[in-house]
């Protein structure tokens, strides 16, 4: 991590916050782009980050060895109303797709010093189940498409529940962690590339998700 600067798209995201946190700790410059936290330290506010994605080039430019982590993430479905509305549909692409890709895709040409994308999926993402179908079938799209940009290199983190203000009301599998376990994970696995996930166990779910008929597993609410 030596000389090593850290972009965060996202910034208000409790595993953001708490990632800044360790990074702090280990004298790691973090630069936070966000729509809500202002903390006056390295922090730049940004309320549409598409259509302001040349502030945040502008701010990414000089910056050496960079790593870009996006936080960007929104869950809308396993809600006491079963179906999202259009809109929150329309917000859940826009969140967990549109941002990150479109970013991706418009830093990746205009700036060569990035060493790292890093993303925030999800396990959702391995199998379109009937309680998250929608969530987890943007998170899939995004890994598949970030697959497809020839970046320099890319880590995609896949965390089950963890303890935020976005997974209030929804239940609580095996190996669910808190915002500080994540953050943590991420950060422990920075140097890594593809696919990881939070931690073993949930290696192991996944493994189960994938070789589980997508009937058993709407059968049995998993």
């Amino acid at each position: 991590m030596v000389n090593k600067n850290i972009a965060i798209i996202g910034g208000s995201s409790e595993i953001a916050i708490e990632f800044k946190k360790l990074c702090l700790d280990q004298d790691i410059n973090c630069l936070v782009f966000s729509r809500n936290l202002n903390d006056n330290s390295n922090f730049i506010k940004i309320n549409d980050y598409i259509k302001e994605s040349d502030e945040i080039i502008k701010n990414l430019i000089n910056l050496k060895n960079l790593t870009i982590i996006f936080f960007n993430g929104a869950l809308y479905e396993n809600r006491p109303i079963k179906f999202p509305t259009e809109k929150e549909i329309a917000l859940t692409k826009l969140i967990n797709y549109e941002i990150p890709i479109q970013l991706t895709k418009k830093i990746n040409k205009e700036l060569k010093n990035i060493e790292k994308y890093v993303y925030i999926s999800s396990m959702a993402a391995i199998k379109f189940r009937e309680k998250n179908y929608i969530y987890g079938s943007f998170k899939k799209k995004l890994e598949i498409d970030i697959k497809s940009l020839n970046l320099p290199a890319n880590l995609i983190f896949r965390f089950g529940k963890v303890f935020t203000r976005m997974s209030e009301g929804h239940n609580t599998p095996p190996f669910s962690m808190t915002s500080f376990q994540a953050a943590n994970a991420i950060l422990k696995n920075l140097n890594k590339e593809n696919i990881q996930y939070g931690n073993f166990g949930l290696s192991i779910v996944a493994f189960l998700l994938k070789i589980t008929p997508t009937k058993v597993i709407n059968f049995l609410k998993i």
